[in-house]
């Protein structure tokens, strides 16, 4: 494991929970956050003490990896799994103990039962095939960004190569998926991304016969994609 995701937040007391995913299921908070939320005066130094004293129980619940601080440098940082979190809390004797595992339990296992309802439904015949019709349309759109290109080039664009990845993350943020993270997407995340691409392939291809300025092209995919989102509620209200 070399990377960890944070895939969800909670309010526990005065303290913000990080949640973080290894993408196969498992989920993860790391030592400063567990010993702030379980209220020792040093978090970071009291869940080390723990550890410690359980070192054989522990080591396979943790690891160490890479993170970025608030000043943008990486640190050690020590991260445990649920299992791990749980013992910690079972061999605490604050007084927050047993409502903190009470907290973190639900966000935990909410997060692992969907994390399965998700596996399960990759699994099926119908987001496979959805996932096929979204590749294919993606081809699609993706002609059309290169005649874009190629148009945006002409109007004296410098660096019209951009507009595949600004494209692309047009799509992506519509329907709430990160780059490169389409393989996890859901059926109706994928849905919604054929209908996306389609949208902007066809305002490409229109607003390039009208002969409109390259710049305005974008804007006007951008336009249309928020007029989708509001009419296919896709914006939270």
């Amino acid at each position: 494991m070399n990377k960890l995701v944070k895939v969800e937040s909670s309010n526990f007391s005065s303290i913000i929970c990080d949640y973080y995913s290894n993408g196969q299921g498992e989920f993860f908070m790391t030592r400063q956050q567990i010993g702030q939320a379980l209220e020792y005066a040093d978090p970071q130094k009291a869940i080390d003490n723990l550890h410690n004293s359980h070192k054989g129980r522990l080591d396979k619940f943790s690891v160490t990896l890479k993170s970025r601080g608030t000043d943008g440098k990486l640190y050690n940082t020590c991260f445990y799994s649920a299992k791990g979190i749980y013992e910690l809390c079972r061999w605490s004797r604050q007084k927050k103990a047993d409502e903190f595992y009470d907290h973190v339990y639900d966000i935990l296992e909410g997060l692992r039962l969907g994390y399965l309802k998700l596996s399960e439904e990759h699994n099926s015949p119908y987001w496979q095939a959805t996932r096929l019709e979204s590749k294919s349309n993606r081809k699609l759109e993706t002609d059309e960004i290169k005649i874009f290109i190629a148009y945006a080039t002409e109007q004296g664009s410098k660096n019209a190569e951009k507009y595949y990845c600004n494209l692309s993350k047009l799509a992506n943020n519509a329907v709430g998926i990160e780059a490169g993270s389409r393989n996890g997407a859901t059926i109706n995340q994928l849905n919604n991304l054929i209908l996306i691409e389609h949208i902007i392939g066809e305002v490409i291809k229109e607003e390039i016969k009208r002969n409109i300025y390259y710049k305005d092209i974008y804007k006007a995919c951008k336009k249309r994609i928020e007029q989708f989102k509001e009419v296919a509620y896709l914006i939270a209200g």
